[in-house]
């Protein structure tokens, strides 16, 4: 049986992305936890941050910590 896998994007692009999608945050790849982390400071001043496994999982928390749901 043959089995096909997607071709693994780097982490280095990944970031980039997210950066471009969330400007108002400072997003980097922890090579040692294998987590995106990301910090940005809400309108009240308080600094938040999110570690996600995966993009999508940052992207979720970071649209509602931008939302102001958190």
């Amino acid at each position: 049986m043959q089995t096909t896998s997607e071709p693994q994007i780097s982490p280095a692009i990944v970031v980039r992305a997210l950066s471009a999608r969330f400007p108002r945050w400072t997003i980097w790849w922890g090579q040692a936890t294998s987590r995106y982390w990301g910090m940005s400071r809400r309108r009240d001043g308080l600094l938040v941050h999110v570690e996600a496994r995966s993009a999508q999982e940052f992207v979720r928390r970071a649209k509602e910590i931008d939302a102001g749901r958190t």
